[in-house]
Order: C-alpha cells, then sequence, then structure tokens
C-alpha cells in the first residue's frame, strides 16, 4: 500500500519527542547515531611573538576548551534520506512500515511491528518517514523510536518490573497530589486540571488518593500503589513505554495514566503538568525561546504517547 493523501492524519500529535535515528544495512535501523569519539587534545601552533628573525614555529599539544569537546562528542553525523518509497505492509498478520520495501527495524535488528488494530499508529509512523527531507532531522521520529522501546526493552519481564516500580515512585509523591493555597492563579489551576483526574482514579481504580498542601507529608498508601501496580502490570508493552514516556514528561504517574487510558487530551495533560509554569507567566509574563518552546515540547511528547495507544487494546 502506498502513503495515502491522508498521511498526515493526526500530524500535529505526530510530531512529537525524542531521540535522532539513524540507518544501516539493507533494513532502516532505528539506533542512535553515535560520533566518532574525539581527542582530548588539539593541535596549537604559537610563535615566538619577537622583533628578532622567528623561529620556525613550535607545535604543542594543548587540552581543548571543555565546549569544544563537548559539541564534539554529542554532533551526530548527518544522515541523508536513501529511500524514495514509504509504505505500509503486512506481515505475519501485523502492520511493518516499508522503506522502498525495506523494513525499517529497532536498535537490537527486530521487525517494528504494529497490532493490526493500530492502524492509524502504523500511517502515523510511515509519515514520520515520509516527512523526512534531505537531511535526517533529529527528533523528529517520535513514535518510531516509542515503538521500539516497548520492542526492544519493555517485552522483557525483568525491565518490565523496573520500570513499573519507577513509575510507581511518581505515584508516591505525585505532583497532581500537592496543592497549594496560593496565590490564587495557580490555586484555580490546580483546581481546574488536578481535581478531576484526582476524582477519575479514585472512581476508576477504587484507590484513596491523598491530596496535602504540605510537600514533606506528600505521600500514598501501599494499598493504593498495589492496586495501580496490578493495573498496569496488564499494559502491553507499546502501552506501558507510553505511559513511561508520558510520566516522564509530565512528572506526574495520574497525569500520564489518564492521558494513556483516554480519559484526558493532550492539551488537558499539558496544561496539568504545566501548571505551576502557566500560574508564573500569568503574573510575570512568558520568556520567549523559553516557555514557548518547553509547551511546544511537552505537548509532542505527550501526543506521541496518545497516539501510540490509539486502537490499543
Amino acid at each position: 500500500m502506498a502513503l495515502p493523501n491522508g498521511r498526515h492524519l493526526l500530524g500535529a500529535a505526530m510530531r512529537c519527542m525524542p531521540i535522532m535515528r539513524s540507518v544501516s544495512g539493507r533494513s532502516v535501523c532505528c539506533q542512535p547515531c553515535r560520533a566518532l569519539g574525539t581527542s582530548r587534545w588539539t593541535l596549537v601552533s604559537r610563535s615566538t611573538g619577537t622583533t628578532q628573525p622567528q623561529k620556525q614555529d613550535r607545535q604543542q599539544l594543548q587540552p581543548a576548551a571543555d565546549s569544544e569537546i563537548g559539541a564534539n562528542a554529542n554532533r551526530a553525523p548527518a544522515i541523508r534520506r536513501f529511500w524514495r518509497d514509504v509504505s505500509v505492509g503486512d506481515h505475519d498478520g501485523d502492520f511493518v512500515v516499508l522503506l522502498d520495501k525495506r523494513p525499517i527495524k529497532t536498535p537490537d535488528g527486530k521487525l517494528v511491528r504494529i497490532p493490526q488494530g493500530q492502524r492509524v499508529l502504523a500511517w502515523l509512523i510511515a509519515g514520520e518517514w515520509e516527512s523526512q527531507k534531505e537531511i535526517l532531522s533529529a527528533h523528529s521520529l517520535p513514535l518510531t523510536s516509542l515503538v521500539s522501546r516497548s520492542i526492544d526493552g519493555l517485552s522483557d519481564p525483568s525491565m518490565r518490573a523496573d520500570v513499573i516500580n519507577k513509575l510507581l515512585n511518581y505515584f508516591r509523591t505525585d505532583s497532581v497530589c500537592l496543592h497549594d493555597t496560593h496565590p490564587c492563579a495557580l490555586v484555580e489551576l490546580q483546581q481546574k486540571y488536578y481535581a478531576p483526574i484526582i476524582d477519575w482514579a479514585r472512581s476508576t481504580y477504587d484507590i484513596d488518593v491523598q491530596i496535602t498542601t504540605n510537600i514533606f507529608a506528600l505521600s500514598q498508601q501501599n494499598v493504593s500503589v498495589e492496586k495501580l501496580r496490578d493495573v498496569v502490570s496488564e499494559f502491553s508493552p507499546l502501552k506501558l513505554a507510553a505511559l513511561e514516556r508520558a510520566v516522564m514528561s509530565a512528572k506526574s504517574f495520574l497525569i500520564g495514566l489518564a492521558l494513556v487510558q483516554q480519559h484526558i487530551t493532550v492539551e488537558e495533560a499539558a496544561m496539568a503538568a504545566q501548571a505551576e509554569a502557566n500560574a508564573q507567566t500569568q503574573f510575570w509574563g512568558e520568556l520567549e525561546n523559553a516557555h514557548d518552546l518547553d509547551n511546544a515540547a511537552m505537548r509532542q511528547v505527550l501526543g506521541a504517547s496518545a497516539c501510540a495507544v490509539i486502537g490499543a487494546k
């Protein structure tokens, strides 16, 4: 199947989150690029600086500046688009994304397979690759990255258990359970965005979500933690990967859970996650090229998580 004219379906939400991926071999690999290591020493030439006939310049090894080292170490080689056509195919009942009829693969060399019930996700991933220009842009394959994470990492039982433990630690001190008494703008935002999420969690999972105004008293009962552990343990690897990414971005387990359970929208999740920052900007104003970029990045990450669970079981 060729990519249809509707390939930009949910395009705004598609352009989300992380990680530049490279290509290798006959199949497309989503493994992050690693720049060649650079020496911590750079060659410096110095002249004598005297009025006498100068001697031949001496060459001396000196440590490179830290900023130069960091820049070289973090610079990934540019990857040019090598494919012409993007399509979605079938492989043993699952969808695969094809670049010139070659399937994309994970960093571990496994096929990026999308369950049959998630046709929209398959086309969104195809859209990520179709939208690439001459040079593969960094952070422009968020859904490919998320699906690869679910295949390479979260299909392993021990890693799943570690990730679930980490996510539940966010619930124990969840940010939506810490309510302020002032300023009024923050109190209003917390009431508007925190309260519905807390009420939903209480009624849906029959748990006691404790809220407080004292940061040192912020905690949750073990019985509530274990009930949520049972819920999350039933998630598919892909849904768990989406939850992980949402929680790490929003810094809140309950916001991430409400998002992947399709109880709240991406915008509502972002507003809840940024309630304190939004209250500050209402008073002090928005810092150009700072708050606006943070807002966009937050919605990109949460959008990827939301798209990944469309049609998921």
